[in-house]
């Protein structure tokens, strides 16, 4: 696998010629398409302000947000399109979301220099004008001081880039940028014959009160990039949680890939649930919670990967917010519903007292690495539930989403198709969309609007006690219901609920669920967004366009299960 048409990421310490070497490499290579982009002067120009104006007006933390938005602009902005040539700032790395970005989008090279040569060339860039907050100095001896602490705290993340390019010459003589910009060029080739590249992959970023993560979408990327997560993150042990179903397919193999892997002592322990939702309850909750006790788990050395669907996600997630008030979390979802929502949105929960994820907490993971390779051995009916959710995602605010269902869901329904790629990761931008907007559903019927149809989906599954229908089928019905009430009280129009009736109607269900509308009714009564006799519900007004509909006639809500009892 080439690394040409792949983006190249020139890190390194301040003063390492990632600058000029970049413009001499991107002009050799011109004839490949590829551009330079100095991301320091990008942040100026796009900001109006120096990047030392940032510093003292807005502080570092805000030029790390401002870079971070800048880097993931140039990523996808030419992902497949146009290949670039980056050269970054010495501090870049630092963040993980931005070695995500980097990883998965190119190739990272290390300009390795020596620091009394880097010192030697900021020197020169500050008595030319050029302002450098983090490295104002009377002299180069304080200088050097300074870039070796630095180098000191970012040499980790630096031995982790793709290369290391070494900048000195055996002989000690010093090279001109477009003779390191060749000798690159060529060490890149080399690289392209003895080693095998990981799979390219696209990272978004989940905005959270508790700390922005990426989430990482691309076929084949699992092992290799959560063993470059947890490598980032430095631990020591791992403990995987996951269902009966994973273990048994694959879970020993793929953590056997990463502890080989990785570079350094790493322990993984597996805890396994029974697969379904019976295991979010309080029992298998303590069950875990006890076994994070016996292995005496660390915040700082530790950390806790999910390996499964929503049920694994929700479960595993609540533990490690319990846990010492919060281990370090990586979710890596195995269904179609677990890569493009229940992962997603830091959100976990068990059920409790018959009723659906009554019990829960907002807790950030650091990662959310979505490999739709996993869905190959997902069960049809599994897959097919899933998309019910990624409906939800176009009928609620996107109608180009909706033409693109629309158009692909007979080969969807066939089974696995790469073209599920695709569907996921605009699904998985909606989500983020509404997360940016209101992470903890503080904001009135913003991130709520996410709930379309599952008051009633979570009523069906409370009321058949959860064996009879899978969460997706069970929320392509509440759609049906929420769509069909929605035209029933007049805010949606006949011929777009036609439309969306052809496309759920689509939609397999398997089984014929046994219930009743009294039951269903009274089990709606029960919902944790339920107050008094105010049945709130998320309706339709178009394809595209969700509201919140308060008091809603419970005669109304009658007619909506009554139909979908007529027609499964």
């Amino acid at each position: 696998m080439t690394w040409r048409g792949r983006h190249i990421y020139l890190i390194g310490l301040p003063g390492a010629g990632k600058s000029s070497i970049g413009r001499g490499i991107a002009a050799l290579l011109q004839k490949s398409g590829y551009e330079f982009v100095d991301l320091d002067e990008e942040i100026v120009r796009s900001s109006g302000k120096t990047i030392a104006d940032i510093f003292t007006s807005e502080g570092e933390e805000r030029f790390r947000e401002i870079e971070t938005n800048q880097l993931l602009q140039f990523s996808q902005k030419h992902f497949d399109q146009q290949p670039l040539v980056i050269a970054t700032g010495g501090g870049t790395p630092l963040r993980a979301i931005n070695r995500s970005i980097m990883r998965g989008s190119g190739i990272i090279v290390w300009v390795d220099v020596t620091v009394r040569q880097a010192a030697k060339n900021v020197m020169a860039s500050l008595l030319g004008g050029e302002t450098r907050p983090l490295l104002r100095s009377s002299n180069v001896e304080e200088l050097t001081e300074k870039l070796r602490k630095l180098l000191e705290e970012r040499l980790h993340f630096y031995e982790q880039a793709t290369m290391h390019f070494v900048t000195r010459s055996p002989h000690g003589d010093e090279r001109t940028p477009p003779e390191l910009a060749q000798q690159l060029l060529n060490a890149l080739e080399q690289m392209s014959r003895s080693i095998r590249l990981r799979p390219r992959f696209e990272t978004f970023i989940a905005h959270s009160g508790m700390g922005n993560y990426p989430v990482s979408i691309g076929s084949g990327i699992a092992a290799s990039e959560l063993g470059a997560t947890i490598r980032d993150m430095n631990v020591q042990r791992a403990v995987a949680i996951t269902d009966e179903n994973i273990s048994k397919i694959y879970a020993q193999k793929f953590f056997q890939r990463i502890t080989a892997d990785y570079k350094g002592a790493l322990q993984i322990s597996q805890i396994v649930l029974a697969p379904g939702e019976s295991s979010k309850d309080h029992d298998t909750l303590f069950d875990i919670l006890d076994s994070f006790i016996n292995l005496d788990l660390s915040r700082k050395t530790d950390v806790v990967i999910t390996l499964g669907g929503g049920v694994v996600s929700d479960i595993g997630g609540l533990a490690a917010s319990l846990y010492k008030r919060g281990l370090p979390l990586i979710h890596v979802p195995t269904t179609l519903i677990g890569q493009c929502d229940a992962a997603i949105g830091g959100k976990t929960a068990m059920d409790y007292s018959g009723h659906k994820n009554y019990i829960g907490s907002f807790y950030a993971p650091k990662a959310v690495l979505i490999d739709p390779l996993f869905l190959k051995s997902l069960p049809k009916r599994e897959l097919n539930a899933g998309l019910a959710e990624i409906v939800k995602y176009a009928l609620i605010g996107s109608p180009v989403l909706w033409t693109k269902i629309s158009k692909s869901l007979r080969r969807l329904l066939r089974g696995y198709d790469i073209g599920i790629e695709i569907i996921i990761r605009d699904a998985v931008q909606e989500k983020l969309r509404y997360i940016k907007d209101d992470e903890f559903e503080q904001k009135k019927g913003v991130r709520e609007l996410l709930n379309f149809g599952h008051t009633f989906a979570h009523a069906f599954e409370t009321t058949t006690n959860y064996d009879q229908l899978l969460h997706g089928e069970a929320v392509a019905l509440g759609m049906r219901a929420a769509s069909w009430l929605s035209m029933e009280l007049g805010l949606l129009d006949e011929d777009e609920w036609r439309q969306i009736e052809i496309v759920l109607g689509r939609l397999p269900i398997p089984v014929t669920p046994e219930f009743s509308a009294d039951a269903i009714i009274t089990a709606m009564r029960k919902d944790k967004k339920h107050q008094a006799e105010n049945h709130r519900l998320v309706l339709l007004e178009g394809i595209g366009k969700a509201i919140i509909q308060e008091k809603v006639d419970e005669k109304a809500i009658r007619k909506a299960i009554d139909f979908v009892l007529s027609v499964i």
